[in-house]
């Protein structure tokens, strides 16, 4: 007497258990949607813009061989432009994005014993990398990174990397109150586990580096999922 009742509450939930699972793949399959035409994802509650690859990444070993670059072909005497007085290069301790309203104090950031960056705590402060080149260097490399966010302390400063324009400008203060400025060239999404060597670069091309966190947030490792690079080069 007791079987038929069970089968057939069992038959009922299963039928109501298809009909959530459609209903949950539809809502699903809307938000993919509604996400991919306002050009946005929603992260760990907070709502960011995506990062495309963008722009031509300024390389810190440029290759050698073939045609020149326009900019690094020889001009006769009258052609030349005056140069202008370079700020000296000094250790960097202020980042500013101007369009994007961010200002951030920046520290020195060394290594861990496993080669990981050692980065700032708090989000709204930016790491120095000691082994890249100071703000305003001529030659080499300057690297920059930071947190996107924390749980506690919000968005970070570098969060606007994400969304930052192809020419947007970049302020980099150094210790002895001189203010060197770049324009950003490139942005790429990369997968933490791969990193082009590129990145780390330090000799062969005056540049800035700013790295932060980026693309799906990682529940189960508790971390984003990919890295956020920019590129730029001094104006």
């Amino acid at each position: 007497m007791t079987g038929g009742p069970r089968r057939r509450r069992g038959r009922h939930r299963r039928r109501a258990s298809a009909v959530a699972r459609v209903i949950t793949a539809v809502a699903l399959v809307a938000l993919a949607v509604t996400s991919a035409v306002v050009g946005v994802r929603l992260l760990d509650g907070i709502r960011v813009g995506r990062s495309p690859e963008v722009g031509d990444v300024p390389v810190a070993a440029p290759t050698t061989g073939g045609p020149r670059p326009a900019s690094s072909r020889p001009t006769s005497p009258a052609a030349r432009t005056p140069t202008r007085t370079r700020t000296p290069p000094g250790v960097p301790i202020k980042l500013t994005l101007p369009a994007e309203g961010v200002t951030a104090p920046i520290v020195p950031a060394g290594t861990r014993p496993d080669g990981e960056l050692r980065l700032p705590t708090s989000p709204q402060v930016v790491g120095w990398w000691v082994r890249s080149a100071v703000a305003g260097d001529s030659r080499d490399s300057t690297m920059l990174a930071g947190h996107v966010d924390s749980a506690t302390q919000g968005i970070g400063a570098l969060a606007a990397l994400r969304e930052i324009d192809i020419g947007a400008r970049v302020v980099v203060s150094d210790a002895f109150g001189g203010q060197h400025t770049y324009q950003v060239a490139a942005r790429r999404l990369y997968p933490k586990y791969a990193l082009p060597d590129d990145v780390f670069t330090v000799n062969g091309r005056a540049r800035l580096v700013l790295i932060t966190c980026g693309g799906p947030f990682d529940e189960e490792r508790g971390r984003y999922r990919d890295n956020v690079v920019v590129y730029a080069v001094p104006a």
